[in-house]
């Protein structure tokens, strides 16, 4: 029979609980109630006019367009909240596709785009009784409602679309600016056509009174303002959100039912929810306010009970209402009995509701959208609302769980998406859509079968294809078993990271303690090599160790200890992942795959089972975890950090209110998602990981320590870098470096336009090959070339591997750029940076070239040896990366570059001292690229009010797009008080200190890390390299427009590329880059050179409880103590003078030495 979900060997499926079988099924949490719902967005939803990820403000609405029984969507678009500062948008034309919501937008309704619109609201009908519905647009911001009139079926049964006809057929409405929320219909004057009604609204009180509009159809579609005789002071309303039409009082006229909130105006001179009562002509003369208290914000009318009488359902600011109606009296009021629900799910403001049958027992349910449209910020506490009509009572059965439909969403559509009878929802997030389907098939009596494959298309999990077999794609992370356990588990891992929050200093710790794991479960069975963390001592954390023997063949017994212990800390490490659920899935699935039985839990290793030293391992290293300065216990919470700046609320110009542009500052955003596509709770982040530098590390010593202290904090910086470039009100010390480095952002900036005609060579015969970086804050600077772009090198002449020269590699310099800046970014879905690494060693490893040799010499290791030490190396740098680069980061806490140029900005320019805009603390005036706005400037402003203002030739930014997917920004002018990084605008900048650059660090260490373990500087082959395709790789916006193959020829010239690929994206200076390259340096070098003390020579048995502290007797340098030691100090021996091999210290050479220092520690390894 058809599988509901990918099918799980039937070894796991006795030993699956119940959160397990659930997870497995459409909802990854185990606390689903009454019905389930699966988000199928990507399967059934197609965008090309606009983004996926779009983020304006939608309401919508769903109806049977063209007649092909399938339910389309009208999708209505603007700015977000109640004020203008970007042009209208475009709407959206969703025609459904046997079950697949298609983007028809271009073809069947294209002045959707040529037209775009300040919409609020959309209403579907049919106003001209052609059978065939048109829609109706309610706009705001003083622009005229629309009507796009149907355009029905041609002579071959083709439907034609949409067509803009409100010139001809609406009135222009001047008896009010229209401010309009909601639009609503109704045969009000019984002439059988539908009258429209249109909510006025004023901001608030200082607007005055608002009035609503009554458009009467004169029975041809065509309509005329009769507001003001039909209703007079009945159309007045304050801050109108909400409208409908329906008989209320049971006297066979439609009555009018509007919200009017926020203050008071007459005739009512209160809030409320006002019926107006139809005199049966289609004027309106009485009325009942029927929620006189509260602040009701949306409504939704339906009989809830079944009594045939209209009950209400009010979304209130203060707790939502349900009113039951009791009585009504024709014309004169209503009666209701009223219910505070007080669900804490919707508590406080809420947003647009809907009514509809969803569990199909024959009455109606709600839905609750949870954003307020007219109150910042799109995301809240809150969430979307389900809630359940039992008897028209309310329950709210999913309670505050968190499910993965549970989104901010600004107004959702209930229909039949896939026509199996059941209702579905398409939800207008925050950021993008959520199509989410419902999987409550059980509860059809007969439903259709599209496919014909006996299977009810509301239990086929794939309705379209006719093979009963067929299964569903899924969602959980699934890994190749041809690779060794080790890289097995290290590619679980960096899924696990794609599906957690992006945390880099987080995740570079995963990194390492699973390399630690994976190592010493290979190492404890080879006597030639030590555990890197049984047995030793960090900070004080010590793993007792007593051996270890397998009962097992040794391939099996490392493979065991790997799976076992990855698994649990993985487990632990990730239970709090926003794709919790789907990765312990994954997980699972993963063992079983294995033919492991995860019930076996023992941590006793004494026996030789490969299982249990997993077990124990991965015990031990979630207690180090739990005490090692990195509050994971408090989800890494800080526990001092205080930023000093106040928020910059990116959507506004400038950055008054910062106090010290030196120090970081936090970003206010309408919805922050991080580099890993996850949006974060809070508009405004807190700083990541300001006290990192108390977590233990690997190789970092007390000689590498600075301590510093700040409101009794001790912030701890290794390698430390020294103090930044500071800004200076008048100029003084090292602001002209500031000044410099932030400017050169700008400059660079505006290098992001693939059609300025510059074209550059990006192979490795023009790009790499630099051996040396200044290392003064004054000599940074030569590094660039801040003119141009990039910065100069030599290249490489020959390409090593093949004897010949590299080709050349031609693209546009702004596509170069915007794939530098998107690549190396790391998201969306985003490993982060220290994992990106990894997947770069991964690449390393798996090329054909490749010859795994340790260091380049020696035997050819095999898989499993090879990644259990590569990781090693490569982790540990990682993690010594994050702790140092976090630590100057918490310590110095130095502002971004959007800080930085809108703060100065706001101060003037500092070139021109004659000028009235001069300030010494301002931005240094560059001619065609940061100026003065003029008169004449196209950036002046209609009364001139940005004369004198600075400029800047940049990226134009986010809202000069549409749809991500097929524009982009391109350069021009710019408000420097208004610069945005090249980013998506829902990240801008990441939320901690810029100085130092931890990509920087990160790369630079990783670079030196896999030079010295492959023995080569080069790629396998000779080059690296990524491809990002033409108009398919970019996300922050469409591109690039030629295929750009990224190109490197070493390691260390990746390392570089990544470097400048920050400042192109806005979100470094350059002297937040150089000291972070010199750090990567010599943490990475620190960390592989103790990371291979635990290798050993492969023949030599070591003893493993050496004192790690010092290793005087390592003569060679080669991380352990063993014959070549010997033979060194015996042909120094009886030296006096300069001696190589004095071991103690002593000045002299003698057997003291060889007692002491060789014979005593021999076969021991190093720090």
């Amino acid at each position: 029979m058809k599988s509901t979900v990918h099918m799980l060997p039937n070894t796991l499926r006795p030993a699956l609980t119940l959160a397990m079988i659930l997870s497995v099924f459409w909802i990854p949490n185990a606390q689903a109630q009454w019905l389930d719902w699966d988000v199928q967005t990507e399967s059934r939803m197609e965008l090309f006019s606009v983004a996926i990820s779009d983020d304006e403000e939608k309401d919508l609405w769903p109806a049977d367009l063209n007649k092909d029984g399938w339910t389309d969507v009208i999708v209505v678009r603007k700015q977000p909240f109640s004020a203008a500062s970007e042009p209208p948008k475009s709407d959206l034309l969703l025609i459904n596709q046997q079950g697949v919501l298609v983007d028809m937008t271009m073809e069947l309704a294209p002045e959707f785009i040529s037209n775009p619109s300040f919409a609020r609201d959309v209403y579907v009908v049919d106003v001209d009784g052609d059978t065939w519905d048109d829609v109706v647009i309610a706009n705001t911001f003083s622009q005229q409602p629309m009507l796009y009139m149907n355009l029905g079926e041609d002579s071959l049964g083709n439907w034609l679309g949409l067509a803009d006809e409100s010139a001809s057929r609406f009135p222009t409405l001047i008896s009010d600016d229209p401010l309009i929320c909601a639009i609503w219909s109704g045969d009000l004057t019984g002439n059988g056509a539908e009258d429209l009604y249109f909510v006025n609204y004023r901001v608030n009180s200082g607007g005055g009174t608002a009035k609503d509009f009554l458009l009467i159809n004169d029975g041809t579609g065509h309509f005329i303002d009769d507001g003001e005789s039909r209703m007079g002071d009945l159309r007045n309303s304050a801050f109108g959100t909400a409208g409908q039409i329906h008989d209320m009082d049971g006297d066979g006229d439609l009555d009018l039912i509007k919200n009017t909130t926020l203050y008071d105006v007459p005739p009512w001179n209160s809030r409320g929810v006002i019926v107006l009562f139809n005199d049966g002509t289609g004027n309106f003369n009485s009325w009942d306010n029927i929620v006189p208290n509260g602040s009701p914000y949306m409504f939704e009318i339906a009989d809830f009970n079944g009594d045939s009488l209209l009950d209400v359902y009010v979304v209130d600011d203060g707790s939502d209402k349900l009113l039951t109606a009791t009585s009504h009296t024709a014309d004169v009021s209503l009666g209701f009995n009223t219910v505070n629900l007080g669900f804490s799910s919707t508590s406080g403001f809420g947003g647009n509701v809907h009514a509809a049958d969803l569990d199909l027992d024959g009455d109606y349910d709600v839905v609750v959208s949870d954003v307020d449209v007219d109150i910042p910020p799109c995301n809240s506490s809150r969430r979307i609302a389900i809630y359940e009509n039992v008897n028209g009572t309310f329950n709210d059965p999913y309670g505050n769980t968190i499910f993965d439909w549970v989104t901010n969403s600004y107004d959702v559509a209930l229909l039949d998406i896939n026509n199996d009878g059941l209702i579905d929802i398409l939800s207008g997030k925050c950021q993008g859509y959520d199509v989410i389907m419902s999987n409550n098939c059980d509860l059809v009596a007969t439903s259709a079968d599209y496919d014909l494959d006996g299977i009810p298309d509301a239990c086929d999990v794939c309705p379209t294809n006719p093979s009963p077999d067929c299964t569903e794609t899924v969602d959980y992370p699934v890994v190749s078993t041809d690779n060794s356990m080790a890289r097995q588990w290290n590619d679980m891992l960096l899924e696990s990271i794609r599906g957690d929050y992006a945390r880099p200093t987080v995740h570079a710790r995963n990194l390492w303690h699973s390399s630690l794991l994976m190592w010493d479960a290979w190492a404890v069975m080879e006597p030639s090599a030590c555990p890197a963390f049984l047995g030793q001592d960090y900070a004080g954390f010590q793993a007792p160790f007593d051996g270890f023997t397998p009962s097992t063949d040794l391939a099996t017994a490392r493979d065991e200890a790997i799976a076992f212990g990855m698994y649990r800390l993985l487990q632990h490490r990730f239970a709090n992942a926003p794709q919790a659920g789907n990765l312990m899935t994954g997980y699972d699935v993963h063992m079983d795959t294995l033919g492991y039985d995860v019930n076996f839990t023992s941590t006793d290793y004494s026996l030789g089972d490969g299982r249990a030293l997993g077990n124990y391992l991965a015990w031990q290293l979630i207690a180090f975890g739990l005490q090692d300065g990195s509050n994971e216990q408090n989800d890494y919470a800080n526990t001092s950090y205080t930023p000093i700046n106040p928020p910059l609320i990116v959507d506004l110009p400038g950055n008054a209110t910062v106090l010290d542009m030196n120090r970081w500052q936090p970003l206010t955003l309408d919805l922050f998602i991080d580099q890993s596509g996850n949006p974060i709770p809070g508009e405004t982040p807190e700083f990541l990981s300001p006290e990192w530098g108390q977590v233990t590390s690997w190789a970092l010593t007390d000689a590498d320590l600075t301590s510093y202290t700040r409101n009794g904090f001790e912030y701890k910086v290794y390698h430390d870098p020294g103090e930044p470039a500071l800004h200076d009100m008048n100029g003084l010390g090292t602001s002209d470096i500031y000044l410099d480095g932030h400017s050169m952002v700008a400059l660079w900036s505006g290098m992001l336009d693939p059609t300025d005609g510059v074209m550059w060579d990006i192979s490795p015969a023009s790009i790499g090959n630099r051996d040396t970086y200044p290392t003064t804050l004054e000599t940074y600077a030569t590094l660039y070339d801040a003119t141009n772009g990039g910065s100069p090198s030599l290249g490489h002449s020959i390409n090593p591997s093949t004897g010949s020269a590299y080709t050349l590699n031609m693209v546009p310099r702004g596509d170069y750029a915007r794939v530098l800046a998107e690549f190396w970014a790391d998201g969306p879905d985003s490993e982060t940076p220290p994992g990106h690494w990894f997947t770069i060693l991964n690449y390393v490893s798996d090329h054909p070239q490749l010859v795994k040799q340790f260091q380049g010499e020696g035997d050819v290791l095999d898989d499993l040896e090879w990644d259990v030490k590569v990781y090693l190396a490569l982790g540990s740098a990682m993690h010594d990366c994050a702790v140092s680069s976090w630590g100057a980061k918490g310590w110095y806490d130095s502002s971004r570059p959007i800080t930085a140029i809108r703060g100065m900005a706001e101060l003037g320019q500092s070139t021109d001292s004659a000028a009235n805009n001069y300030h010494p603390g301002g931005l240094p005036l560059i001619p065609g690229s940061i100026e003065t706005v003029e008169a004449v400037d196209d950036l002046a402003g209609t009364l001139g009010e940005n004369v004198g203002k600075i400029k800047l030739w940049a990226w134009k930014g986010s809202s000069a797009i549409n749809n991500v997917d097929t524009e982009f920004a391109g350069v021009g002018w710019v408000l420097a008080e208004a610069w945005e990084p090249y980013q998506r605008p829902s990240f801008v900048s990441p939320p901690f200190a810029g100085y130092v650059s931890g990509h920087s660090t990160y790369s630079r260490a990783a670079a030196e890390v896999l030079t010295a373990f492959t023995g080569d500087a080069y790629f396998p082959g000779g080059m690296g390299t990524f491809l990002a395709p033409a108009n398919e790789f970019l996300v922050f916006e469409d591109g690039p427009s030629v295929d750009v193959e990224l190109q490197w020829a070493t390691y260390r010239d990746a390392s570089d590329e990544c470097s400048l690929s920050r400042i192109y994206g806005g979100i470094h200076p350059y002297f937040d880059d150089v000291p972070g390259r010199l750090m990567g340096i010599e943490i990475g070098l620190d960390a592989y050179d103790r990371t291979v003390s635990f290798f050993g020579d492969g023949t030599t048995v070591l003893g493993c409880d050496a004192d790690l502290g010092t290793c005087p007797a390592d003569l060679d340098n080669d991380g352990f103590i063993v014959i070549g030691d010997l033979l060194i100090l015996l042909s120094d021996f009886g030296c006096t003078s300069n001696c190589i091999a004095d071991v103690n210290g002593d000045g002299a050479v003698t057997v003291a030495d060889l007692l002491d220092g060789i014979l005593a520690n021999f076969g021991q390894p190093c720090p």
